[in-house]
């Protein structure tokens, strides 16, 4: 119920920041780590297909790639 994916900054936007921007965000957070198949919006099935390989029910991968964050927005506003 902790977990919720968004792939709003992926890779391929990470790489058109400025080089100075990208080492300040490494700085301040941690280094970036991209997952591969996963460098734009258009990959995203492939972790739906990987979390159902990886045993986890329809329910709990509903729950992370959108039902998580969706139920943290609703109790914030």
């Amino acid at each position: 119920d902790g977990v919720g994916l968004g792939f709003d900054f992926c890779e391929a936007v990470f790489q058109l920041l400025p080089a100075a921007e990208r080492a300040e965000l490494e700085r301040k957070l941690a280094k970036a780590h991209f997952v591969p198949d996963l460098s734009n919006h258009a990959h995203a099935p492939n972790v739906t297909r990987k979390l159902q390989e990886r045993g986890f029910n329809d329910e709990d991968v509903e729950k992370i790639l959108r039902g998580n964050w969706l139920r943290v927005l609703k109790q914030s506003l």
